[in-house]
């Protein structure tokens, strides 16, 4: 094979359609690194306007310096096409033409754009910028970039019933998101920011009065804000108590519990072993390995306090997850349990029993709907991921739509990353 017919099968493996390959360099780039630089020929009989896309026949005069894209990389080196480029006149001065190849507003070809699309759906951005020896700010803006595109208009709005709405924390402090999912096919459909009643009603009103009157229902916990912004613009419809906030106030007592037993810097040996193994306390029992279960009943022995506390929680985490046929065998036994965390002389249990009497029909609801709770479990932990993934994100746009493509992207296209 001589040289014409290997430029000629470079070109085909390229996919550049309308150029050919002039000739192929190594050159070392401004950090010293080697690069395979593949100079193109541009072979079209005219230019396109890179803001209109308007095609012109002529080009008004050829660029001076000559502009490199990168590329995959062809072999062991970092691999970039240049051609240098005309300008054509068109939208009121001069334009540098596009290329049919290249991801517009990135100095990257197609390719490239997409196999680093690929790669940030399975690696954080700061591990894809380091393979691909690139900053980080341009993976991201690549990354952003991608998800816009699979997202186009964004998820449906129509057709919703039931949503859930919960907050999220974009750092893990006290930056919060307001998080709505449709709890029919378990997608995000909106993002606020903050987690006050102005972030819900955002919602509503982008949802329109048509579109309200059809929600029949709504998953959320007992804040003031959303209480407020649910009973103005949604008031006929169900409210349902999430039993995951419910386990949530449980193990906030039981914390409680703890360090007034022991105090903040315990003295003893049981009170130490309690600090430092506190998730044992939280963590759900079926969680927890045999071993670990018989230390905590050793820890709780020692402590009947928080002996009684334990199986107050463990007794409600028993009867929210009971599959129930019958709703007044289950309203007889939160009652019950209400009326033990009442007189246990816990002061934090007795909060979460008068709580939850307050509010026993917004739980039982759920058991009366068939309403899917887990799915709003399911979105908090796919969020948890990703905040943990990335040490959390600076950008408050770039997370939620990291959160969108993570929870509404079913068939996202750029998921297949072909190595």
């Amino acid at each position: 094979m001589d040289h014409q017919e290997q430029l000629e099968v470079l070109r085909r493996i390229l996919a550049l359609q309308g150029f050919a390959v002039g000739e192929v360099d190594i050159v070392r780039d401004s950090a010293g690194r080697l690069v395979k630089v593949v100079r193109l020929i541009d072979q079209r009989l005219g230019h396109r306007c890179s803001e209109c896309g308007k095609w012109h026949s002529q080009g008004l005069f050829q660029e001076s310096e000559e502009r490199r894209w990168r590329d995959r990389s062809l072999g062991d080196f970092k691999t970039c096409v240049a051609i240098t480029p005309w300008r054509v006149a068109c939208c009121g001065g001069t334009r540098v033409e596009s290329f049919p190849w290249e991801a517009p507003g990135h100095r990257m070809t197609r390719r490239f754009f997409e196999l680093l699309a690929g790669l940030c759906r399975r690696l954080p951005v700061a591990a894809v910028a380091d393979m691909a020896e690139l900053s980080w700010d341009t993976v991201a803006r690549v990354d952003k970039a991608s998800i816009e595109l699979s997202l186009g208009d964004g998820p449906s709005l129509d057709g919703i019933r039931w949503i859930g709405v919960d907050e999220v924390s974009r750092t893990g402090g006290h930056v919060y998101f307001t998080v709505v999912s449709n709890l029919r096919t378990g997608e995000v459909v909106w993002i606020g920011n903050g987690k006050s009643e102005e972030s819900l009603a955002g919602f509503f009103k982008m949802l329109g009065r048509k579109r309200c009157r059809k929600i029949r229902g709504v998953v959320s916990d007992l804040g003031g804000g959303y209480l407020a912004a649910i009973l103005a613009y949604i008031p006929h419809a169900i409210h349902i108590l999430d039993r995951f906030h419910i386990v949530q106030w449980l193990n906030e007592a039981l914390d409680q519990i703890r360090r007034h037993v022991f105090g903040g810097a315990p003295a003893d040996d049981l009170g130490r072993q309690f600090k430092v193994k506190k998730w044992l306390l939280l963590r759900a029992r079926e969680a927890l390995e045999l071993g670990k279960k018989r230390l905590l009943g050793t820890l709780l022995a020692r402590n009947r306090t928080l002996q009684r506390a334990y199986l107050l929680k463990e007794q409600l985490r028993g009867i929210l997850h009971y599959p129930w046929r019958y709703l007044g065998a289950l309203r007889r036994n939160l009652l019950a349990w209400c009326h033990m965390a009442i007189r246990s002389r816990l002061r934090p249990m007795k909060k979460v029993g008068y709580r939850l009497r307050a509010h026993i029909e917004k739980v039982i609801a759920a058991y009366e709907h068939q309403v899917p709770l887990g799915l709003v479990e399911v979105i908090n932990r796919k969020i948890g991921f990703l905040r943990r993934q990335a040490h959390g994100y600076r950008d408050n746009e770039y997370f939620k739509l990291k959160i969108y493509q993570r929870c509404s992207l079913a068939h996202d296209p750029y998921a297949q990353v072909i190595l």
